[in-house]
């Protein structure tokens, strides 16, 4: 017979792998947090003065408000978004988490998910410490037991005061048998206590209302915040654009105004350049009337010396006033001119050219000056020569004019002599008031 088969050992289930322990110096990648994950936490963790600070030396700051307005939860919005942008920013907050708290807490002790799961729903409620003490003193272990209990008898000393009986003085009074105080006492002690939890309940509940309510306003002042944030970085952005198409234009500009000014200046110096060949060529033409000028007046010096060589001759070689008997000397006998040659004589005048008669050619035409040249022979040879129309100059006694052209008249009066006359100026009709006036102001 074949042996009978041994039955198979029940198979054993692996025990799963125990959770891994965190690391001693509480190192947390703080910026693999979502931004509302760290501001909370920051605003829990941290003191007011603490995030005030790091706010300050990080330069931390909203648009529109003063870094020292900010309150605790714009602060730690601030701060959790420098942390998540330069992660390096989170060893602050841990160091100063290590300097409040010392040591992480449980940090030798391994949690699974459920275990954080329980252990965060435990803090987050007011009966945070009676359900901790509640589970320490349901463990069945006597280590827990002998850690719970002389925790029980510090937070009685902390929250009653000192128990009746201890002290030197009280271990001097007490019974023998180390009996404690009598009942009433624990009992007034008790009252005392519940009455003191029940205020402090109280409190707590009021100091929950009290910071929920500002839970709720700070988070209506992060959504208008964040609300007008999302504004100013709109306004911003199109700030932005709007500088870049205004530089742009700008720089247009430059660009155009430089081709402007390099056209202007080429212009001009077209300009200037047929403006100085315009002045060279007048400058040609002045010096050209100008010789003329000097030749003419050289030319009229030199008629006048011979005109006055003339005279002089005639002045000699006329004779001496015969008697009255010789009157009627016949025309072939010695005696007088005849009547025609005598009246020619006593009209024929001396002219004397001043500087102010040349000074006045200057600016008129060769027309007009050869005709006052002419008017002034005709002046000399026969002042009373109708052609003339020799007038007296109103205002000036001793001054004459006489018509050179339609609107241009030769001014003169008679010289000192007898038998001279001066030739003044050539002068625009128009200017005859302005000539009176300046001459008698040189003359008074």
């Amino acid at each position: 017979m074949a042996a009978p088969r041994k039955p198979r050992p029940p198979r054993r289930e692996e025990a799963p792998a125990a959770p891994p322990l965190p690391s001693p110096d509480g190192a947390v990648s703080l910026h693999g947090l979502s931004r509302d994950q760290l501001s909370v936490f920051l605003y829990l963790a941290l003191l007011p003065e603490e995030t005030a600070r790091l706010a300050k030396d990080w330069k931390l700051s909203q648009p529109g408000f003063r870094t020292g307005a900010l309150g605790e939860v714009q602060r730690c919005d601030l701060i959790a978004d420098e942390i998540r942008a330069v992660p390096e920013r989170g060893a602050a907050v841990l160091e100063l988490l290590r300097k409040a708290f010392g040591a992480l807490p449980l940090a030798g002790w391994r949690i699974d998910g459920p275990g954080a799961e329980e252990l965060g729903g435990l803090v987050q409620g007011d009966a945070a410490l009676a359900m901790v003490l509640w589970r320490l003193l349901a463990d069945p272990s006597p280590e827990v037991q002998a850690v719970v209990r002389p925790w029980l008898d510090d937070l009685a000393r902390r929250h009653y005061g000192p128990a009746e009986g201890e002290g030197a003085g009280a271990e001097a009074g007490a019974p023998e048998g180390g009996r404690g105080a009598p009942a009433e006492g624990a009992e007034g002690r008790l009252r005392k206590a519940s009455a003191q939890l029940e205020e402090a309940r109280r409190e707590a509940a009021a100091a929950h209302e009290r910071a929920e309510a500002l839970r709720r306003k700070e988070e209506e002042a992060r959504e208008r915040l964040q609300a007008q944030l999302k504004e100013a970085r709109a306004r911003e952005a199109s700030a932005a654009a709007e500088a870049a198409r205004a530089r742009e234009a700008a720089e247009g500009a430059r660009r155009e105004q430089a081709r402007v000014e390099a056209a202007l200046a080429a212009v001009r110096g077209e300009d200037l350049f047929a403006e100085a060949q315009r002045a060279r060529a007048q400058a040609r033409d002045l010096e050209g009337r100008s010789a003329a000028l000097e030749g003419r007046l050289a030319r009229a010096r030199e008629r006048e010396e011979a005109l006055e060589r003339e005279l002089a001759a005639a002045r000699a070689a006329t004779p001496s006033p015969a008697p009255a008997g010789a009157a009627a000397v016949g025309a072939g006998g010695v005696g007088e001119p005849a009547g025609d040659e005598a009246e020619a004589q006593a009209s024929w005048l001396f002219p004397v050219y001043t500087k102010e008669f040349y000074d006045s050619l200057e600016g008129w035409d060769r027309r007009i000056q050869r005709a006052a040249f002419k008017q002034a022979h005709l002046l000399a040879t026969d002042h009373r020569h109708p052609s003339l129309r020799a007038l007296p100059l109103e205002g000036l006694p001793g001054y004459y004019r006489v018509r050179v052209a339609t609107d241009v008249r030769l001014l003169y009066r008679r010289g000192e002599r007898q038998n001279a006359v001066e030739i003044l100026s050539l002068i625009d009709r128009e200017d005859l008031d302005r000539y009176v006036r300046q001459a008698k102001t040189r003359s008074g």
